[in-house]
Parts: structure tokens; sequence; C-alpha cells
């Protein structure tokens, strides 16, 4: 069972009998090459019913290239490297101070700023499609349900991704207004709201999955469990790629050499390589990362441009089950949900990854069964359980710097504890930093200054 989101990008729309040469008179050929709004598509153009699907492929178009990539540094790639799935084997060094932890200041640039644009784009041209074919075709309309969802998911990943002083600005009557900063509570709570909307338009999987994400996100667990219930473990939504457009970012990266898959980064790191798990299959490259003086891992659960992306899944839904579980001290279903997902772990992966029965690897061990976990019996054994299931089930499916975070605000660990820490291996020694900070171009909001923006406080606000 799965949804799909489609990859085609649509940034600027051009419709090949929308634009009218002004006809020629008679002979005066001074005319031939007057074009009237040569150089953009009118807003009558596009308030036109008939080319709303082209508004709603604009839209899925920007949400797909801002999560998920355009063979450059996404939401995906960029919390991937932050946090303990991937390290810096290139030589670019935004890549690799955000590897580090040691972000540049805003004035600077860093390597999230494409991720934080996009998403912003993103949000908003959702939630005006969506205006756009609630007026056209009812909240009841498939297109709605989905373009609300995505809209949460673009919310979800402003808030885990990045300091809680998130702006949310606007288009108004042709004019853009710089929004107010919001604090990381307020984004997600606007989150849920979007899939509040599109559950009331009808049943909706993906918008499920992303308001019980949220919820986990507030603190909210048996909230978050009621949520995604209902969800099938079989579900999967897909986000699409492909070679010409939106290229998946993590096979791009890993196959220019700029990232490789970590084991144990600094210290607290999940061991994505030693553990041999049939979760996460890789193998070396002998020739090495762009820098060939760093070794090149690559992970198999992504091995061609055109590679899709788990956006949301059943067993997502099942991992919060779980943590609510064990919020609530209920271990033995805690241990249920847990054990169950390992005891189907390859129909669940092949659902997921393409050719993965085929193409199984684990560094050239043997890695295709999962053996049922026991429970540790504490607090502490049973959190780092259940935070490891979740990092290897939803290895670089953009989840995993979120988890980090909620270790530090949910969970009481210190920075130093949940993320990569002490000595980096291009030398020094990791930072402090935690989430992102905004966009360079967000310091030209009035209504923000960059003391707002602490990228060392996992706190949410």
């Amino acid at each position: 069972m799965s949804t799909m989101i489609s990859g085609t990008t649509l940034r600027r729309v051009t419709v090949a009998g929308l634009a009218l040469l002004v006809g020629l008179a008679a002979c005066d050929t001074s005319k031939i090459l007057k074009v009237n709004d040569r150089d953009r598509v009118t807003q009558a153009t596009l308030d036109d019913p008939d080319v709303l699907d082209v508004v709603v492929n604009g839209a899925v178009g920007d949400f797909t290239t801002s999560y998920s990539g355009n063979g450059g540094d996404a939401f995906l790639s960029v919390t991937g490297v932050m946090s303990d799935e991937l390290y810096s084997a290139g030589t670019f060094p935004t890549r690799t101070v955000t590897d580090q932890r040691i972000q540049y200041p805003m004035a600077q640039g860093n390597t999230s700023d494409g991720a934080y644009s996009g998403l912003e784009q993103a949000r908003r041209s959702l939630h005006d499609a969506a205006v756009r074919v609630a007026d056209a075709n009812g909240t009841s309309n498939a297109d709605y349900i989905q373009l609300k969802a995505l809209e949460g998911y673009a919310l979800v990943a402003l808030a885990e991704g990045f300091c809680g002083a998130v702006p949310v600005s606007t288009v108004e009557n042709g004019e853009f207004v710089y929004g107010q900063p919001m604090t990381t509570t307020e984004t997600l709570n606007m989150a849920i709201s979007a899939f509040d909307d599109a559950l009331a338009g009808g049943a909706s999987n993906l918008a499920a999955v992303g308001k019980g994400r949220a919820l986990l996100d507030l603190g909210q667990f048996a909230a978050a469990a009621t949520a995604v219930a209902g969800v099938p473990t079989d579900y999967n939504s897909f986000i699409y790629h492909s070679v010409s457009g939106a290229n998946n970012p993590i096979y791009a990266l890993q196959g220019n050499g700029r990232y490789a898959l970590s084991d144990v980064e600094g210290i607290n790191g999940l061991p994505f390589r030693s553990a041999n798990d049939p979760r996460s299959p890789w193998v070396q490259d002998p020739a090495g990362g762009f820098d060939q003086t760093i070794p090149l891992y690559l992970a198999l659960k992504y091995t061609a441009y055109t590679d899709p992306v788990v956006l949301a899944s059943g067993v997502e839904a099942r991992l919060i089950e779980a943590e609510a579980a064990m919020q609530a001290s209920d271990f033995v279903t805690m241990m249920t949900r847990l054990n169950d997902l390992r005891a189907d772990v390859n129909n669940l992966m092949d659902a997921q990854v393409p050719g993965y029965a085929a193409g199984l690897d684990c560094g050239g061990a043997a890695c295709n069964t999962l053996a049922p976990l026991t429970d540790p019996g504490d607090a502490a054994g049973r959190r780092a359980m259940i935070f490891s299931e979740r990092g290897f089930w939803l290895l670089l499916t953009g989840h995993r710097l979120g988890d980090l975070r909620r270790l530090v605000y949910e969970y009481g660990l210190t920075q130093d504890q949940a993320y990569p820490t002490g000595a980096y291996h291009k030398g020094g020694t990791y930072g402090s930093d935690v989430v992102f900070p905004l966009g360079f171009d967000e310091v030209n909001n009035p209504n923000f200054t960059v003391d707002m923006c602490s990228v060392a406080s996992a706190a949410i606000n």
C-alpha cells in the first residue's frame, strides 16, 4: 500500500499557447518580436481554472525539491550530515562546518540555506494551491487533501531542523508580506492545523502520520499514538525523483564523493555500518571520497538518481505507538510493536527500497534477519532502544535530526550526550550547534533579528 508524491518541478509555468505574439501587420517587421508579458506568466493566467493542475504540480514539486532533493543539499541530506547519519567526505567548507556542528553566521551563509528557502517557498505555494483547489473543487478533493498534508510536512521540517524563530511570510494581493518569527511550538501547531484540514477533507494516512510526528515533537505521546492508530503497517508514501529533474540527493552526493555513511560518529552515533543491520546496507567505494584521504562508505538504501524516499509509513506509525507505550509504562505493547516490525524486516524494507532483496549487502557481511529484542528493564535502556530502532528504520528519511533534538528537550540528555561529540575526523573537535540557522535571506525581514535565532539550543519554545 503506497501513495505517490511526484518529483516533477514546475517552478515557472511556461505554457506554449498562452504567450501570444502580436500579429504581424502588413509588412511591418518591427512588430515581429513584440511579445506581451514575455518574461512571466500573469496572475490572470494562473487564476484560470484550466491551469489548476499546473499550480498543484508546481506546489508539489516545490516540496519535493526542498525536502528530498534536486541532487543538491535538501532537507534530507543536510539533516543527515548534521546528525550521525552522514559525514563530510568532500572539500566544501559549508558542508564540513555543518558536519562538525560549528556553522557559519547567518550573514555568511550555510549549506542549509537552500533547504530553508525551499521549505518556506513550498509551505507558501502548497497553502495557496490548496486554497485554489478548495475554491474550485471543494475540500474533499484528493488534491486538496494532499496539498494540506504536504504543507504540514514542510512546517514540521522547518520546526525540527531550524532555530525557533521561523517567520511565516505571505503574499497578499501580489505583494510580499514579511511574517513574524514563530516559536517551534507555534510552527508545530500550525503544522497540526494543516494536517487536521487534510483529515477533515477525508481519510489520509499521509496526514495521520504527519500529525503523529508533529505531536511526538510536542511531547504529546498518547495523542500521537491515537493519530496513527489506523495507519496500516504496510503503508508507504513516497517522494519520487527523476534523472533530469529532482534527483535523489543522497545518491547524488554519495556518488560524487561528498557524503558517506557514518558509523558511531562522534562517540554517540549509531553503528550504521558495524551493526551489519539489514535496514542499513552499505558498501565501501575503494576510490575514496572527493577528498581522497577520506574513506567513502555508500549507503545502499539509495542506488539511483530516481530512487524514491519514504516520507511517511506504517513502520513510522508503529514506532510512534511503541514510544507512546514506553511513556505510558506499557512495556509489553512497546516490545510487541518493535518486534513485530523486526520479524518482518525483509518484506517491509523490500516495499520501501528498490531492488532491496536482490542487492542486500552490509559491507560483505550477511545481514538479512533481525533477532527479537528483549526489554532492557530500565528507563535509559528503553530510551536508547527506541531511538536506535527509529534510527535504523527511518535512516536517511529526514527524521534523525529531529530525534536527536528530542533526546535533549524531551528526555533530558545534554547535547554532547545525544549528538556527535569529541574529536572530528578532519581535525579539531565537534561544536555545540544542534539546529540550523535560518537562511541568509531572512536577514532582510524587518520583523527578525539574528539574536532571535540560537543554533545551540534544542529546546522548543
